[in-house]
């Protein structure tokens, strides 16, 4: 390995227990000098007897294996040690990475493997992201009790809804964005659904493990309540946004309806300052539930006449369907784009004023493919400071009918 370790960034708050096993004094020592830099606690354990004595199995934690142990040794020990200590993550570094090695070692739960010859950088994003993983395996922070009502009615959350009938309009990115954006306003619980149950990416756009999905919170049934649907929650550990994910298999869309995804969100909603939901690009019956149950309804197309299309129809179907325009929010993504159409032009197609016009920005293709928001790894780009205007915006109106309701 090169001798000078690489900065990795963390998450603020998202630490965990970090401990290298190594029978050889001189490795375990080198080994634990190119880790310095980690945000995490560092430990050093001669062998996993010691390891097991000093440690407490209940704080999470990634072990890293020192590569002078034999590999198949390592790994045949990794199945009872992880039996035991569930939340830890662990990566192995040894001699010679073969295809045999990696495959084995995947298969007995090991996150990563590193050559003793790679760069310093690659050992650290092995641990990073193997620390992300032990995150969010975390039990999730209990949803706030929903709160007494105060006089004059209660205050449950807001339902804020995602939509465009068109694919590609940027409807996912923004959704992800926005509930983080709006995570870092309350100390209560936010949650972002993931309703596209078909090809709903959420999880993978925050890099969590879908280890729960709302496919088991449909099958629970009569039995769903708050504290069952806050385990099946996702928890991203550099927000604190809450996830509820979508299927894992596409087929599995099928045995959730309409009434189901209105009682989640119902739930959801007594307990969380808001709750985001993304949706398909169709008119179907878990989007009709996710619109009617919406206190704001984000309308979103780009500046292309096949997108302004299909976002006028859909809005003519929402007339039709009596869904109140006062809920709707005209979104208009990618809107400094120069394709012959203006902001004016897609005011008039649609009949509605451009409530936050997004700009395009090389930023957010990198972000969805380094799996962190860009209000988070650019807060100070166009993009993420559109997206901070709009979530003011929400905030402002999510307070107007308390205040009025004060007043009276």
């Amino acid at each position: 390995m090169t001798v000078a370790p690489a900065k990795t960034k963390k998450a603020k708050g998202a630490r965990v227990v970090v401990s290298v096993v190594e029978p050889d004094d001189v490795v375990r020592k080198v080994l634990t000098e190119h880790m310095t830099d980690l945000d995490d606690v560092l430990t050093s354990y001669a062998d996993v007897a010691e390891f097991t004595r000093s440690t407490d199995p209940s704080v999470p934690g990634v072990i890293v294996f020192g590569p002078s142990e034999a590999p198949a040794d390592v790994i045949s020990g990794i199945g009872r040690l992880t039996a035991h200590r569930g939340g830890s993550g662990v990566v192995m570094v040894v001699f010679d990475l073969t295809a045999e090695v990696l495959q084995h070692a995947l298969r007995a739960g090991v996150d990563d493997v590193v050559a003793v010859s790679a760069e310093d950088s690659e050992l650290m994003d092995a641990i990073t992201r193997a620390s992300a993983r032990v995150l969010e395996r975390q039990p999730a922070p209990p949803l706030a009790a929903a709160p007494p009502p105060p006089a004059g009615g209660s205050s449950p959350g807001r339902v804020v809804t995602v939509f465009c009938t068109k694919g590609g309009t940027g409807k996912s990115v923004v959704a992800t964005n926005l509930a983080v954006a709006l995570a870092k306003r309350t100390i209560q619980p936010v949650v972002l659904v993931d309703a596209d149950l078909q090809f709903g990416d959420v999880a993978l756009m925050l890099q969590l493990q879908p280890v729960h999905t709302v496919v088991e919170a449909v099958q629970a049934h009569d039995r769903l309540d708050g504290t069952m649907l806050e385990n099946l929650l996702l928890r991203h550990p550099a927000s604190g946004l809450l996830v509820l994910a979508a299927p894992t298999e596409p087929s599995s869309a099928d045995q959730i309806g309409r009434a189901d995804l209105t009682r989640i969100l119902s739930i959801l909603r007594e307990r969380c300052a808001y709750v985001i939901v993304d949706t398909s690009a169709n008119f179907g019956e878990i989007t009709l539930a996710a619109l009617e149950a919406s206190d704001e309804i984000l309308v979103m197309a780009g500046l292309d006449v096949m997108s302004l299309k299909s976002a006028r129809v859909g809005l003519q179907t929402m007339r039709v369907l009596g869904i109140p325009f006062s809920r709707v929010k005209f979104v208009l993504n990618r809107a400094n784009t120069r394709v012959g159409l203006t902001e004016a032009d897609a005011e008039r197609a649609l009949q509605l004023k451009v409530d936050a016009a997004l700009p395009s920005d090389i930023l957010v293709a990198e972000s969805v493919n380094r799996g962190v928001p860009v209000v988070s790894s650019a807060p100070k780009s166009k993009f993420a400071r559109s997206i901070e205007d709009l979530a003011d915006t929400l905030v402002a109106t999510a307070s107007a009918p308390a205040e009025s309701q004060q007043a009276k």
